[in-house]
Formats: C-alpha cells, sequence, structure tokens
C-alpha cells in the first residue's frame, strides 16, 4: 500500500457541511475517503483519452416498449466486448436497458453515440474506467 501524506485543508463552513453529507451519502467512512473518491472521479472526467487506452463504460437507454431499438452489430468494431446486456422495466410502458462494454475507446464511444442517438432514446454514456485507472487501483 502506498505512504499516506497528510496535509491541512482551510473551507468554508458551508463546504465542510457539504463534504459531510457526501461522506454520509456515499457511505464513506471519513473524510479522507470522501476526498479520495472525489479525486478519483474528477481524474477520470478530465484524463484524456488515447483512441487505444482501453476502457470500461456503462450504456444506458431509456424508451418507450413500443420503440423498437435499431441493432448497431459490434462486427465493425473488433476491440469492442459486451460484457453486460440488462434490460427491464422501470415503469409499465418505460424501459431501461443498461450495457457494460468494454474496448478500445474510440472503438467504444462510435458504437455506443450509434445506441445512443437512436429516435425516442434516451442515452448517456459513461466512461467508468480507463486501463490508467486499473492500474492506480492496483496500487
Amino acid at each position: 500500500m502506498s505512504q499516506l501524506v497528510r496535509f491541512g485543508v482551510s473551507m468554508e463552513p458551508e463546504l465542510v457541511a457539504l463534504l459531510d453529507e457526501l461522506t454520509v451519502r456515499h457511505a464513506h467512512p471519513n473524510r479522507s475517503e470522501t476526498i479520495r473518491a472525489l479525486i478519483r472521479q474528477q481524474e477520470l472526467l478530465e484524463s484524456p483519452l488515447q483512441i487505444e487506452s482501453e476502457v470500461t463504460a456503462v450504456i444506458s437507454l431509456m424508451y418507450h416498449h413500443d420503440t423498437e431499438l435499431i441493432r448497431v452489430p459490434i462486427s465493425e468494431y473488433p476491440s469492442l466486448h459486451i460484457s453486460v446486456n440488462f434490460k427491464m422495466h422501470l415503469q409499465d410502458d418505460i424501459i431501461i436497458k443498461i450495457l457494460v462494454v468494454t474496448g478500445k475507446s474510440e472503438p467504444v464511444s462510435a458504437w455506443a453515440r450509434q445506441v445512443t442517438g437512436q429516435k425516442h432514446v434516451v442515452g448517456r454514456i459513461t466512461i467508468a474506467a480507463t486501463d490508467q485507472l486499473y492500474e492506480k487501483l492496483r496500487i
């Protein structure tokens, strides 16, 4: 395990209250772990993705059950692998579909844009992890 560095942080009382609220909401054991989690999340959001970077993405689709999704074949994207394909009704007529996809950054993003950009579909792609994050988690 890596060595920890202690340092002081000054914040307005409102920000400390928000930090404490986030700590409770996300079930972190303490403020330090909340700050670590926030930094990791921000790093994931801001780290530039190389075309060849390996990523894991979560793709969510919401649509009316009468909507016919267009099948977007993965054969054009050899690095792409779908590890989870889950669908359930949120309400009687509204469906959510969750896909977990791994592969090279650019093909994953290109395929996800085709899937989420369909008519009558509310879709989102979230890059959940990168090969750089995997390495940092192993430390």
